[in-house]
């Protein structure tokens, strides 16, 4: 399917966009991804470490305080600061475990982070349930220090409440710090990952950049190759514009608007190439015409100056051969000389004054039959073979047919004189599509590329004794008649003459006459 040129730039500006389009869509898509991922380190894993490291501090703090009050001297007032301390630290960090699960719950649960949130779960409730079993160990310690500040004298053993207690803390310590781990790989696994991404998405725009680039410029390169036919165009136009029809072709490639416009282009310049040679060819014929008409004048006016005088030579000369026989044989050659410049003369005259044809409907066919036959003996004394080929249906011409036997008898003599020592004449008539031919085809010596051109021209001539209006007045009455006379030669094979007449057009038929009814 041909496709047409804005069709191809609307599909080179889709491509283009839809490759800008995809880079933006991934550009997108990866930053969503980082984004999700920070998400999950600004909820939960943000606040879950600053919750734990609150957890921690508040250990250590509880840690501290216990063991400051352990050290007070009244059994009384250690017992109830040590429960009041333990009430408050205690409220506080169940506090703080109930934010962090809070965080833990309402945090996205994505399939990659589900395991990762499931551990640090695991984690919190280890912490829980060690935070439970220190407040029971500090409960027991109190209600010993109760019962020691109730009864002085019977104070019981605490070194081993106060030994476990102090592993409850320290079983708390590492459960926070665990957590604590593995809440900062979390973050640092994160951080990673988002590196990673950010690096993958950085390299992967940059592709995506260059193959959109590379995209464009191929669109540029096919949008300057489909739009190139308009350079060529416009040098053809100017190369018609100066004058030069027959050098303006183009490439018509391709079946879109472009080709289409080349075609019409290449038609347009042949059409104004045929038509500047048809001007060339009336430009010549013109000045042919003046250039004939000019010499016909001339020719004239000799003829008409020497014919008189060249009578009154003839006459004469036959006088005084009559009155001096000696000198008889002289006159005579000088009678002979006299009639062919009085031919000459009546030559130049008939060429000065060739009237305008007076055409008839003819048959070429049977004007050439008869000046076969005329000329036949002619021809066979001089040793010259005679063969015909006659098309048995030939086209009417509009013809002078006195004017169309001068010309032919005018080819048919030179074709004799070019063959002195005899030879074969064939003689052609064919019908071609809205036209007529006659061929006369010698075998003589031939005519030499460089005398072609002016053998049509009045005057030149390669015989000894000739006149040079034989050729000349043949090729005035054929474009006179609206045809041509064409002539091509090979040397050493012979020369062929060919008469192309346009046909007549058939006959109107009468109409046929309305028959009477009663």
């Amino acid at each position: 399917m041909r496709l047409s040129i804005a069709t191809k730039v609307f599909l080179g500006f889709v491509a283009v966009l839809a490759c800008s389009a995809a880079v933006s869509v991934y550009g997108i898509v990866r930053l969503q991804r980082i984004g999700r991922g920070l998400s999950l380190l600004s909820r939960p894993y943000m606040p879950l470490t600053r919750a734990v490291s609150t957890l921690e501090a508040f250990q250590k703090e509880r840690e501290r305080s216990t063991d400051r009050l352990l050290e007070e001297p009244d059994p009384k007032a250690r017992a109830n600061l040590i429960s009041l301390d333990r009430t408050y630290f205690a409220r506080v960090v169940g506090e703080r475990l109930a934010f962090a699960q809070q965080l833990l719950a309402t945090a996205p649960q994505t399939p990659v982070e589900r395991d990762a949130l499931d551990k640090i779960g695991a984690r919190l409730s280890a912490v829980s349930a060690r935070i439970a079993d220190e407040e029971k160990a500090a409960q027991v310690l109190t209600a010993q220090l109760a019962k020691v500040a109730r009864a002085p004298s019977e104070e019981p053993s605490l070194a081993d409440s106060i030994a476990r207690l102090k592993t409850a803390e320290r079983r708390v310590d590492h459960e926070l710090k665990a957590l604590g781990q593995v809440l900062q790989d979390q973050m640092n696994q994160g951080v990673e990952e988002a590196e990673k991404q950010e690096r993958a998405a950085r390299w992967a725009l940059v592709g995506l950049s260059v193959v959109a680039l590379a995209i464009g410029l191929l669109m540029l390169w096919l949008s300057q190759r489909a739009l190139a036919p308009i350079r060529t165009l416009t040098e053809a136009a100017q190369r018609l514009g100066r004058g030069a029809p027959e050098s303006v072709a183009v490439p018509e490639h391709g079946g879109d608007e472009l080709a289409l416009l080349a075609r019409e282009f290449n038609a347009m310049a042949q059409r104004l190439a045929a038509r500047e040679r048809e001007l060339r060819a009336q430009g010549e014929a013109l000045l042919r015409s003046e250039r004939l008409a000019a010499i016909g004048r001339i020719a004239a006016q000799i003829t008409h100056e020497i014919r008189n005088p060249l009578s009154s030579i003839s006459l004469n000369t036959e006088e005084l051969g009559e009155r001096a026989p000696q000198a008889r044989d002289l006159c005579d050659a000088i009678v002979r000389e006299v009639d062919r410049l009085t031919a000459i003369t009546e030559e130049y005259l008939r060429f000065a004054r060739l009237p305008k044809p007076q055409t008839q409907r003819a048959d070429l066919g049977d004007t050439v039959r008869d000046l076969l036959d005329f000329v036949r003996p002619e021809l066979e004394a001089s040793g010259v073979r005679v063969a015909v080929s006659f098309s048995p249906e030939l086209p009417r011409v509009l013809a002078d047919v006195a004017q169309l036997r001068q010309l032919l008898l005018n080819l048919l003599r030179n074709a004799r004189e070019a063959m002195p020592a005899g030879g074969s004449l064939r003689v052609t008539t064919r019908g071609g599509a809205g036209s007529v031919e006659v061929e006369i085809r010698d075998t003589g010596p031939g005519i030499p590329p460089e005398r072609m051109t002016r053998i049509f021209d009045p005057f030149f001539t390669t015989k000894a004794r000739g006149t040079g209006l034989g050729l000349a007045m043949a090729h005035e009455i054929a474009q006179e008649h609206g045809g041509q006379l064409l002539c091509e030669s090979v040397l050493g094979e012979g020369t062929a003459f060919t008469l192309r007449l346009p046909a007549a057009p058939l006959p109107e038929k009468a109409p046929a006459p309305a028959i009477a009814t009663a």
